[in-house]
């Protein structure tokens, strides 16, 4: 069996809020398999986005082991757990935040541009073009994102996500500001991509038919992780 690309037992996060200690992630114990797409759901306010910021390593867990591409990343500091990110992490937002002024093949060099600066620029814009390509974007390379639609744009950032060729694909209701059919196509590439490539992804979603498609279903309630039984 393949090594978990996420591995994580007994996490516990308490945030302060005044005064007060806040309890939000009780022991929540997760393993996902290379190339698995897990669907979280549950309530506004039970836990499931401060679960994605802890294994992002942009939250940092109060008690508990992770280990997320084989790094402990409770023991990284802040630039480690940059490196880390860029690394390991592909990352899709809810909101699209693509950089207005950039062409949609730009937006996506610029992750690599990050990731790994010594790339020379046209083997970046390859890639890119090819991440483009991957989501049906091949002839929208020189767009601006206010060309775009709302599902085109969505897809860039999908395209932003996987250049990097992530062990983990974190989706925080990536078709919350899309309707039902574009949302449902926008996954479609995703889980296909990722299961292609050996992908894990953690999505969150209030959906329950996007939740469905999944490999696996859990449910967040008051920051406990449990399996959820489809209906």
């Amino acid at each position: 069996m393949p090594a978990p690309v996420v591995d994580a037992k007994g996490v516990n996060l308490h945030l302060k809020n005044g005064g007060a200690s806040l309890h939000i992630l009780r022991d929540v114990d997760l393993s996902l398999a290379p190339g698995e797409v897990t669907a979280i759901v549950g309530p506004s306010g039970s836990g499931k986005t401060s679960l994605l910021m802890v294994l992002s390593g942009l939250e940092q867990a109060s008690s508990g082991a992770i280990s997320v591409a084989g790094t402990d990343i409770a023991g990284l500091n802040e630039d480690q757990l940059a490196i880390f990110r860029r690394n390991a992490l592909g990352i899709l937002f809810q909101n699209f935040h693509l950089v207005p002024s950039l062409t949609a093949l730009e937006n996506v060099a610029l992750t690599l541009e990050i990731a790994e600066p010594s790339l020379p620029w046209s083997e970046i814009q390859s890639r890119a073009a090819a991440a483009l390509g991957d989501v049906g974007l091949a002839g929208r390379l020189t767009h601006l994102p206010s060309a775009l639609s709302g599902g085109e744009q969505q897809r860039v950032g999908l395209a932003r996500a996987i250049v990097g060729q992530p062990k983990l694909l974190l989706a925080d209701e990536p078709t919350g500001n899309l309707d039902q059919e574009t949302g449902a196509h926008v996954i479609e590439l995703m889980f296909g991509i990722a299961r292609e490539r050996g992908t894990a992804i953690l999505l969150i979603t209030h959906d329950p038919t996007l939740a469905a498609k999944a490999d696996r279903q859990l449910r967040m309630n008051e920051g406990r992780l449990s399996e959820r039984v489809p209906a």
